[in-house]
């Protein structure tokens, strides 16, 4: 049974959407959090730490919706194939 490449597609990006989403409003969240704290010393190293992670889950992101591209342009270029050879008349020959 094959499995239509748009819903893979829509699959694939709703699960790294979702997880990027979460991530986002996670990390915006808790620099919230610590900001409404007071700005002491000690927490210079905590926000450094959120702001490392936070660039760290955009370059995932980032990474994820280059390989969901790619999996797009293979999954379509497959597609184009199977509908070039089946158009193509029976040859018996070939």
């Amino acid at each position: 049974m094959p499995v239509d490449v748009q819903v893979i597609s829509v699959i694939m990006a709703a699960v790294a959407g979702s997880s990027a989403v979460w991530a986002l409003v996670h990390f915006k969240l808790k620099s919230k959090e610590l900001e409404t704290q007071g700005r002491s010393t000690e927490l210079g190293p905590v926000v450094d730490e959120l702001r490392d992670d936070l660039d760290d889950t955009r370059a995932q992101l980032a990474e994820v919706q280059e390989r969901l591209d790619f999996a797009e342009r293979v999954l379509t270029a497959g597609r184009e194939s199977q509908n070039d050879k089946s158009k193509r008349p029976h040859d018996p020959l070939r």
